[in-house]
């Protein structure tokens, strides 16, 4: 015999189930294979259609087919994407569709409703903006729906009670919810997931070919917010964010050298000693700022010139780049103060010039040619930069997303042939002639530029601010910033890449709603800043609120933080809420609740009492037909009607199926409209 019989969901429950599943399906379905969507859009009108009485649950034999697919599934999806989220995320929403199919029992709804919030818990691993986390709210609050609708009597069949109930709870649990997320101890995840990202635009590599740098300048992804503290912040042509060094050269690709520093090499001789201090002359216009940063998978970080890093778990390379003890796999703010006009590197070590003076053996020999006629006709390194500066700038070299194919000998084809590209081909083609000429140079990759929101004082950079320029070492100066775009381009470094790019077609073609695109609309480009503002104030806010964050508000609630003031401060905490608690059952006088079939049976009362046969309090229902009856004989035929629907309703067959209430409280709302309709002749005599 079958310990539990099969349950018949009810509709309401069943509306509300089905509306969560989508909810928590449809953010997976833009990460996930289109065939595992297409799946999930199947079982969920597979179920309906269970339901509707149209088709049957899956027999054995299908089921069985399910486990094997679902295994094959597992092997692919591991295959293609690796063990990490992505594959996880996607078999976990197989099963749970799949589970939807086969719910026959209360508790198999338990299961599904309970995977929603699973499903929702791996949503912000993948995000935690505001719209998302706005977006996972309500799923939560549907789902909560769902839950409160699968336990509600089937006599409370309406949507809106139902939400409203559940939105009540969830408004009730939200001071507790903030107290917890204040004052709760912000503890390290013990466990972390490898958040895969396959697509492109990420931000700038540690490699730069012809061509890559060119393909963020079809991106309009925001790369990084950046605010000032307590300073303006810089003009546009300044705000160069450093990011990579590329010194090694293959004549095709710049690469960031992977050796170890020579630098800590000659600092671990007994009779050599070089610090940071040493290798740097620090200047006195010093600026802070906040970065808060998109996840690149990725761990170099950016800043103006000679960032110092200001958190702990962030630490500077040889070349001065800045780098997270790990990958950037999810939003991350972090503190920088830069020395603006310090000198780095007076004094170059033999190895490093060595390094940033190498050049393939063969190829290009026009450049060389051309390096060697000009710097024999200037009279110092700084003359001859000059010289190659002004070839960019007085002949008709074009800056453009769209360059044409090189061959080969790559910078003799851009110097002397096609003469159009992107940053990319200037910086490669300028480090090249500086070390044909015998002057130590290399790439530098960053962004350059940003976007101004006056909403909330900081800026955006986005991946098409993404930029190549070079340093070059002076004697006397250390290494000097170039930038040959500028000599070429010098609104993409003064006004921006917009202002540059605004007649090239490639540029943003694949963002439609981008700033360039709607910019000359106001009232959007307001909406857009404004709506980045509240993105950007709930990523410092509640994003970034980290341990450090915490202990500062501590102290400035309770002075010096100590282990009996943090006690004390949770033990007053946990007694306002509770005291919070009693007083909100003490006080609060219980509301009756009616269902709609109490609420049409005391419309008759209200009706009869029109005409002053209206029901005494506590009066039983039969013995106030059998009053009004006696009374009126010509009404009795409908209110003994009356009276046994509602007694059917509500007493002998309580356990009704829904079509069936539903049938019963249609013809009781008849039979009111006929007494309502009988009553008007006599109240029309009264008046």
């Amino acid at each position: 015999m079958r310990s539990e019989i099969d349950y018949q969901i009810p509709r309401s429950a069943l509306s509300w189930v089905l509306l969560a599943v989508m909810l928590v399906v449809a953010p997976q379905a833009l990460r996930m294979p289109l065939w595992i969507s297409a799946i999930a859009v199947a079982c969920i009108v597979w179920r309906w259609l269970i339901y509707a009485g149209r088709l049957g649950y899956p027999g054995r034999s299908l089921r069985i087919a399910i486990v094997i697919f679902t295994l094959l599934v597992s092997v692919s999806q591991m295959r293609n994407l690796g063990i990490g989220l992505d594959s996880a995320a996607s078999l976990l929403t197989l099963g749970f569709v799949f589970k939807l199919i086969e719910m026959r029992h209360k508790r198999d709804i338990y299961v599904v409703i309970s995977l929603c919030f699973v499903m929702l818990m791996v949503a912000f691993l993948y995000s935690q903006s505001a719209v998302s986390s706005a977006y996972i709210a309500l799923s939560v609050l549907v789902t909560t729906t769902a839950m409160v609708a699968l336990n509600r009597s089937t006599l409370l069949d309406n949507h809106s009670g139902t939400f409203s109930l559940s939105l009540k709870m969830g408004l009730q649990a939200l001071p507790l919810a903030v107290v917890l997320f204040l004052v709760f101890p912000r503890i390290a995840p013990l466990w972390a997931v490898p958040v895969q990202n396959n697509g492109a635009g990420t931000g700038v590599t540690d490699e730069m070919s012809p061509g890559d740098i060119a393909q963020l300048g079809r991106s309009s992804e925001l790369a990084f917010r950046v605010q000032f503290e307590n300073s303006p912040p810089p003009l546009h042509e300044n705000l160069y964010w450093r990011g990579l060094v590329l010194d090694d050269f293959d004549g095709v690709t710049w690469r960031r050298t992977r050796r170890g520093s020579s630098y800590a090499q000659a600092a671990s001789l007994n009779d050599f000693q070089w610090s940071w201090e040493d290798r740097v002359r620090l200047s006195d216009d010093v600026i802070d700022y906040n970065v808060i940063m998109e996840p690149t998978q990725q761990p170099w970080l950016y800043g103006l010139h000679l960032a110092d890093p200001m958190n702990r778990e962030l630490f500077q390379s040889r070349n001065f780049e800045i780098f997270n003890n790990g990958l950037i796999t999810k939003r991350m703010s972090y503190d920088l103060r830069s020395y603006r006009g310090s000198r780095t590197d007076l004094l170059l070590l033999d190895s490093v010039r060595r390094r940033s003076l190498e050049l393939p053996t063969g190829g290009n020999s026009q450049s060389r040619a051309l390096a060697q006629r000009l710097r024999a006709d200037t009279d110092s390194d700084l003359d001859y930069i000059y010289a190659v500066l002004a070839r960019f700038q007085q002949n008709e070299y074009f800056y453009t997303l769209n360059p044409p194919l090189l061959g080969d000998n790559r910078v003799d084809d851009f110097l002397f042939n096609t003469m159009a590209g992107f940053c990319e081909h200037y910086a490669s083609s300028f480090a090249f002639l500086m070390r044909a000429a015998g002057i130590p140079a290399r790439v530098v990759v960053g962004y350059q530029g940003a976007e101004y929101n006056r909403y909330e004082d900081y800026m955006m950079v986005y991946q098409y601010n993404a930029h190549a320029w070079n340093e070059v070492w002076l004697e006397g100066r250390g290494w000097v910033r170039f930038d040959p775009t500028a000599a070429v381009s010098p609104e993409r470094i003064e006004q921006g890449v917009e202002a540059a790019l605004a007649d090239d077609p490639a540029f943003l073609e694949q963002s439609l709603f981008s700033r360039s695109r709607l910019g000359a609309m106001d009232w959007i480009n307001t909406l857009r800043l404004r709506l980045d503002a509240i993105e950007y104030e709930w990523n410092r806010r509640v994003v970034n609120y980290d341990e450090e964050v915490q202990f500062e508000l501590f102290e400035r609630l309770l002075g010096e933080v100590t282990e009996e003031k943090v006690v004390l401060l949770f033990a007053s905490l946990a007694v306002i809420m509770v005291a919070g608690i009693a007083v909100a059952i003490i006080w609060t006088e219980p509301r009756t609740r009616r269902t709609p079939v109490d609420r049409l049976y005391l419309q008759l009362g209200r009706e009869l009492d029109k005409i002053g046969l209206g029901r005494q309090r506590g009066e039983a229902p039969n013995d106030y037909c059998r009053r009004v009856c006696e009374a009126r004989p010509d009404l009795a035929p409908l209110v003994q009607e009356i009276t046994e629907l509602y007694l059917e309703l509500n007493y002998r067959h309580a356990d009704l199926q829904a079509s069936r209430q539903r049938q019963l409280q249609s013809r009781l709302r008849s039979v009111l409209r006929q007494l309502r309709f009988r009553l008007m002749p006599v109240l029309k005599s009264q008046g």
